[in-house]
């Protein structure tokens, strides 16, 4: 038996229209995950399915609104703003029978009525689990910024969306058929009902990163740029770390996603075991930054405007401005008492950063934590 995941919107006692916008993962770049909204309802209940079927009965649930189906995992937090609420999931609610079999999907829903406005489908990578992990779909939170949504695909691309779908035309990008149906395989000419991509840019290809299990991260909006995680791991055997010397977070112009900046700070050698943390931001010194925990168990800052050039024969970079650094692995973690070393992925023994760094009255909030796949720790 198949398990799927209902999305269910309270129903507020303030008008729609009225209620705090929700855009970006945790509602704004300080990742604080707090919210203005007054009037919320103190609990709700999601009901219960009609008899023999996978459909809410909406009169057995309290303070719902409406209910929408979604796959059977659902990693990629909702958003909601503009009217519509985006959120990232897996293929097993198939809503385009064109679409059949393990894709990663984004929802962009009515957010009145949860009716499908358009969604995204993205194909498989043909390298399997060790870089997109079967059923996981989509795991990064669409962040909104007016007309446009941005994503991390399951394919370790950044895509830039039209938050209105092929309803007011196909722009940028005009390969949409052949890039839902996948490689080798005919064309899909889109729909009304399909997201119009405006650019994307693989980090696979341009950065040679090497994503392990998953690329999850929520983009950071800081002005004119993006902020995002590559998700650069280590191989299936987790013993080796293909790209060592290919970056783990990066900058991209927002309008046209060219690459704008690159961190240069090593973290690609010290990888436990993948980089999946989203980047957060905030202030240093009254200058905007851009805070990131690493897969090295360290937290990093760097500056959001500031990049140094450097030169490599013909090529230049710009490398992102690191403005300080915090080793979050306490040393008891790294060796026991008789000196010993603690190897990782050992219970007691050092960890990766996943959570997302939280900036709060001037200070950065962070928990350390290793994949849950290891068990308890």
């Amino acid at each position: 038996m198949k398990l799927y995941i209902t999305l269910a919107i309270t129903l507020l006692s303030t008008s729609l229209a009225n209620a705090a916008d929700w855009p970006v993962w945790g509602r704004n770049g300080n990742r604080n995950l707090y919210s203005p909204e007054k009037g919320l309802p103190a609990s709700f209940d999601p009901g219960k399915f009609k008899k023999g079927t996978e459909e809410i009965d909406m009169a057995t649930t309290k303070n719902v609104r409406w209910a929408a189906k979604l796959g059977s995992q659902a990693y990629g937090n909702t958003t909601v703003t503009g009217g519509k609420v985006f959120i990232g999931t897996n293929n097993e609610t198939p809503r385009d029978k064109r679409h059949l079999g393990d894709r990663g999907i984004v929802y962009c829903l009515d957010e009145k009525t949860g009716e499908l406005l358009w969604q995204l489908v993205v194909p498989k990578l043909g390298a399997g689990k060790v870089s997109d992990w079967e059923y996981l779909g989509i795991c990064s939170s669409p962040a909104v910024d007016g007309d446009r949504v941005y994503i991390v695909s399951n394919r370790c691309a950044i895509l830039c969306l039209d938050v209105e779908g092929m309803k007011n035309g196909n722009q940028g990008f005009k390969d949409e058929a052949k890039f839902v149906a996948g490689k080798g395989k005919p064309p899909i000419e889109p729909g009304a009902k399909d997201a119009d991509i405006i650019w994307r840019y693989d980090m696979r290809n341009e950065l040679g990163v090497f994503p392990h299990n998953i690329a999850s991260s929520s983009v950071l909006i800081m002005g004119d740029l993006l902020f995002c995680t590559t998700s650069n791991g280590q191989d299936w055997s987790h013993l080796n770390i293909p790209s060592p010397l290919a970056p783990c977070l990066i900058a991209l112009n927002k309008k046209d996603g060219t690459l704008a900046g690159e961190e240069a700070a090593g973290i690609g050698n010290r990888i436990l075991h993948c980089n999946w943390s989203s980047p957060g931001g905030g202030k240093v010194k009254g200058k905007d930054a851009v805070f990131f925990g690493a897969g090295d168990g360290t937290l990093y800052a760097f500056s959001a405007t500031e990049f140094e050039e450097e030169k490599d024969g013909a090529d230049t970079f710009n490398l992102m401005k690191l403005l300080w650094k915090y080793d979050c692995v306490p040393a008891s973690y790294k060796k026991d008492e008789d000196g010993k070393v603690i190897k990782y992925p050992a219970a007691e023994g050092p960890s990766e950063i996943i959570a997302t760094p939280v900036y709060y009255n001037g200070h950065v909030y962070i928990a350390i934590g290793q994949d849950p796949e290891h068990g308890e720790g």
